[in-house]
């Protein structure tokens, strides 16, 4: 038993220490991918990513995320859907693009700084002293031979030294404070984006044109393929809705407290009482509020009391790896699943407003007209109701300051920031385009261009400071992503 909890104790430690050296790398995006046909998993300028170092790679990210997810081992949907193996080859192209650009930029790693490096690590020492037979028992444990280990600390003293070049880049105080200055100059807007196709099913579809288009037998395999896209919107799996009040810890003290707490909630007070009690830091926000859920959301002994419950129903504590919870669930719905031929006629109507080309463009040109009226007569209830209907976007008094000069989830373009900055309250701007209902209405200005004091500016240096080296960096690693040869071979992924 000691031997065996050894090696898993080794095997997690070493886990660790790779995951440490891959962090920064395991998310990147990267496109610039061509097909290859060798027995590497990948080259990268001719660097290869052999199956082995794939294969390394993915076994410790699964493994990673089998830890998070409470020990449950991933399948092949759930690899698939969260883009592990993606994710996990882009890391290691991006891992090679920098250390190919730091050789050539003469960035050298000596043997001394990488034993030096192993040596100072907590995990291969005995008495605070590094044990070198702890340190090549665990490597053989992972399957390492020293040589292996120490390229792999050496390439991540090589990538601190890449990091070192990014973070020593400073930003001025007078820099900052005029950025200050723009963050201070503010506008608040009101205002709605729809795009032209999210109108679609406002465009009007007589019974006699839907009973037309289902009785073409070459509309079957259309109306199978929408079926399938909106397969998710038809079958729907059972939902609950709770709140829930967590206390830490799994001994005796934790439950007495979370026994005492079930005592005194209700219906009417369980939000209120997760506010004060809960030691969840979301629930302390939010009353606990967990919102909607389907099977899989929540560690099983969560779900296994949530799904059984009643509508109004609050449980006896349940135990969890997060400590002790009582669960109130406010609601539920049942799952839904609903045949092609069930709902064959809102399919039949959704492909043919798609084909009504003409009076989509009137629907367009009408519904921006009537926006226009409702923001100025400041009627934002109308906006909103119009957006409910085809998904827009709706801008509710949002700010826009004049140093991001970015509208909620939407960037301006720089004309259109300008033009913001320089109307008057009560000003309307209309930004869309044919395509696009893009208006936006002035509301209000405020500037505050007061001088930072010393205490915030010198965190909003250290702030920018990091800004701005994050964007060295995902400069750089654009410019390798266009520059790199990148050969794939997805057949061995």
């Amino acid at each position: 038993m000691k031997n065996a909890f050894a090696s898993k104790m080794s095997y997690f430690i070493l886990t660790f220490i790779f995951l440490i050296i891959t962090a920064s790398f395991l998310f990147s995006n990267f496109s610039n991918f061509s097909l290859g046909t060798s027995s590497n998993v990948a080259t990268v300028d001719g660097t290869p990513i052999s199956i082995k170092e794939y294969q390394t790679a993915l076994t410790r990210q699964v493994e990673f995320f089998n830890q998070m997810m409470g020990g449950q081992g991933l399948t092949q949907k759930q690899l698939e859907e969260m883009g592990i193996k993606q994710s996990v080859l882009n890391g290691l192209i991006q891992q090679k693009l920098i250390l190919n650009t730091a050789d050539q930029m003469g960035f050298v790693v000596s043997l001394d700084e990488v034993k030096n490096e192993i040596k100072s690590m907590p995990y291969f020492k005995t008495n605070n002293q590094f044990d070198v037979n702890l340190y090549r028992n665990m490597l053989q444990g992972n399957g390492y031979v020293p040589t292996q280990f120490e390229e792999l600390v050496g390439n991540d003293l090589k990538q601190k030294k890449v990091d070192e070049l990014f973070n020593s880049t400073l930003v001025s105080e007078n820099f900052v404070q005029d950025v200050m200055k723009f963050k201070g100059n503010i506008v608040t807007v009101q205002g709605i984006k729809v795009g032209r196709q999210a109108l679609a099913p406002m465009v009007t579809v007589s019974e006699q044109e839907i009973k037309d288009y289902l009785a073409k037998p070459e509309n079957q395999k259309s109306l199978e393929t929408a079926y399938t896209e909106n397969f998710s919107k038809y079958n729907k799996p059972e939902e609950v809705k709770a709140r829930h009040i967590l206390i830490q810890g799994e001994d005796a003290k934790a439950l007495e407290k979370i026994k005492a707490i079930k005592a005194k909630v209700n219906a009417k007070n369980f939000g209120d009482i997760a506010k004060k009690e809960t030691e969840d830091p979301t629930g302390k926000a939010n009353g606990g509020d967990l919102g909607w859920f389907a099977a899989g959301r929540m560690v099983p002994e969560f779900e296994a009391v949530a799904f059984k419950m009643n509508k109004g129903e609050i449980s006896e504590p349940v135990k969890t790896q997060f400590g002790y919870h009582i669960i109130m669930v406010e609601d539920k719905k049942a799952a839904e699943t609903k045949s092609l031929d069930s709902v064959k006629n809102e399919l039949a109507q959704m492909a043919l407003q798609k084909t009504k080309g003409s009076d989509l463009d009137k629907l367009l040109k009408t519904t921006s007209e009537n926006l226009e009226a409702a923001l100025n007569k400041g009627d934002i209830a109308a906006v909103e109701a119009v957006a409910k209907k085809v998904d827009g976007t709706v801008f509710k008094n949002t700010e826009v300051n004049q140093y991001d000069q970015s509208l909620a989830q939407t960037t301006l373009a720089p004309a259109e920031a300008d033009q913001i900055f320089k109307a008057a309250p009560g000003t309307i701007l209309n930004f869309g385009n044919p395509g696009t209902i893009f208006l936006v209405k002035v509301v209000s200005k405020d500037s505050k261009g007061a001088e930072v004091p010393a205490e915030k500016l010198k965190a909003e240096v250290g702030s920018q400071n990091q800004l701005f080296s994050r964007k060295v960096r995902e400069e750089l690693l654009k410019t390798m992503n266009n520059k790199a040869k990148v050969v794939t071979n997805p057949s061995l992924l």
